[in-house]
């Protein structure tokens, strides 16, 4: 009988360590919520190129340089115009606690300069812990679509970024807007969101820029008004997006490209600390587009 209550006894404990570890299982196997609802952070503060070319930025060539050692990568902040740290010591990821690696997508927005359809040119470049190499993960160009940012994802006015003005005078006539003084930095080839009594909501062209006027291609005014809002120059997701190469990264694809909607970079992310995206041909020349943001997320 002594041992039959023993195994009686070493039964029921098996019993209750299985039935704990069936009622423990599903929590700890289940997928990381962060996949789901990461929220999209600021990986390339909003700016114009960084440089005529990757090479005046990085110089990978030649024996004497030691631009690709770890201790030569941009040391400044995000919004210095530095790399982005994907690691989950990185305090602005908040509550979300992913760790470096797995899948991260991107998401570039910028500004016309030309009309419609600017471009620009990039090279996605990354490290891994400290003294890992510079690593060029791919390489490519871009061109700004029509889908309004409206507000950044980080927050903040995406329509009005450079020149925000209400109660503006207009004239149908003319479709001339005028406010004194307070349209300096606005050029010919810029966009405008304009709204206000007698046109529907538009974002439309500037044709011509003065200190004191301008005056857009407007396609729905009826009359004249003196309660216009005018927002110059407005951002746009790209919507193109084309890799030159696609063989020095195991994993970096492009999706929804060319659709006039948000364009995706996917990369795989596995290994790397540290990202950084290097624009050039962006907003020192005709028809390439300035004002580049990057964000990125957890996929």
């Amino acid at each position: 009988m002594r041992y039959g209550r023993t195994i009686v006894a070493i039964a029921m404990l098996l019993v209750l360590a299985v039935g704990s570890f069936m009622f423990v299982l599903p929590l700890t196997m289940a997928e990381p919520v962060d996949t789901y609802h990461s929220r999209w952070h600021l990986v390339r503060e909003t700016a114009d190129e960084d440089a005529a070319d990757f090479a005046t930025a990085y110089d990978l060539t030649g024996v004497g340089t030691t631009d690709g050692d770890f201790a030569s990568k941009d040391t400044s902040s995000v919004l210095a115009g530095g790399a982005f740290q994907i690691r989950s010591a990185n305090a602005s990821f908040g509550h979300e606690g992913y760790s470096a690696g797995g899948a991260w997508i991107f998401a570039i927005c910028g500004s016309n300069y030309a009309d419609v359809d600017d471009t620009f040119s990039f090279d996605i470049i990354g490290w891994s812990k400290t003294n890992g190499m510079l690593q060029k993960i791919a390489e490519g160009d871009g061109v700004i679509g029509t889908q309004a940012v409206g507000i950044y994802p980080d927050g903040g006015d995406a329509h009005g970024a450079l020149i925000s003005l209400t109660s503006v005078a207009y004239t149908h006539s003319t479709e001339t807007f005028t406010e004194s003084g307070e349209f300096g930095d606005a050029a010919v080839g810029m966009m405008a969101r304009v709204t206000g009594t007698g046109f529907t909501n538009e974002i439309v062209d500037i044709t011509t820029a003065t200190a004191n006027t301008v005056i857009c291609d407007i396609t729905t005014s009826a009359t004249d008004c003196t309660d216009a809002t005018i927002q110059i120059n407005p951002a746009f997701w790209a919507d193109t997006i084309n890799l030159d190469a696609t063989t020095k990264w195991p994993s970096v694809a492009v999706y929804n490209s060319g659709n006039n909607q948000v364009c995706i970079v996917l990369i795989d992310t596995t290994g790397l600390e540290w990202i950084q995206w290097i624009f050039y041909d962006a907003g020192a020349g005709s028809g390439e587009a300035g004002n580049i943001t990057v964000y990125g997320r957890r996929y």
